[in-house]
């Protein structure tokens, strides 16, 4: 009687066995047939959190004529006509970065949506003229906007560290496209 035991107790890991792989095929083809049916769009600006759909490009700000003894404000060099994507960059950088060391103590804001952003960058009381104009051609409803009419993502990484991405001529995030830049 002892030598049918061990053979039922291999039989029966055997059954288990094979009906515990039949389960994982099973799952892996039901998932593999699920994405198949709905196909993923991919990251675009819509399929983001406090993003919307690209809009028009925005009209650029003409070179600037005037005093040029006096290097350009940031702002001035923000969506610029003989500008670039990466002096936007650039300029938007020096705007944040100028906003997180204006030394506003507890009545800085903190910088998680575009909004945010938004709402720092247009701080006169933080940026002085520094600051956005309120009419200034990259504020679109309350959001930031690159040169193809496309909300800036901003990620917040640490205390005083901002990721800003464009989502480039595509205006598709997350593509080869992009420009990003850590402040």
């Amino acid at each position: 009687m002892s030598s049918v035991a061990p053979r039922r107790s291999l039989f029966e890991a055997l059954v288990f066995g094979g009906a515990l792989l039949a389960v994982v095929v099973l799952v892996v083809f039901w998932r593999g047939a699920a994405s198949r049916a709905r196909p993923s769009p991919g990251p675009s600006g819509a399929d983001l959190p406090h993003a919307f759909a690209p809009g028009e490009p925005p009209r650029l700000l003409p070179p600037r004529a005037g005093d040029a003894s006096r290097p350009p404000l940031a702002w001035e060099r923000l969506l610029a006509a003989d500008g670039s994507p990466s002096e936007d960059l650039a300029a938007l950088s020096d705007l944040v970065k100028g906003y997180l060391q204006a030394g506003l103590g507890e009545r800085t804001r903190s910088i998680g949506f575009n909004e945010d952003l938004a709402a720092a960058l247009t701080d006169v009381a933080a940026l002085g003229d520094s600051a956005l104009p309120p009419d200034h051609p990259a504020l679109r409803a309350g959001r930031v906007i690159d040169r193809w009419g496309t909300p800036w993502q901003v990620h917040p990484v640490a205390s005083g560290v901002v990721d800003l991405r464009s989502a480039g001529p595509d205006r598709r995030l997350y593509t080869a496209d992009d420009f990003q830049m850590s402040q």
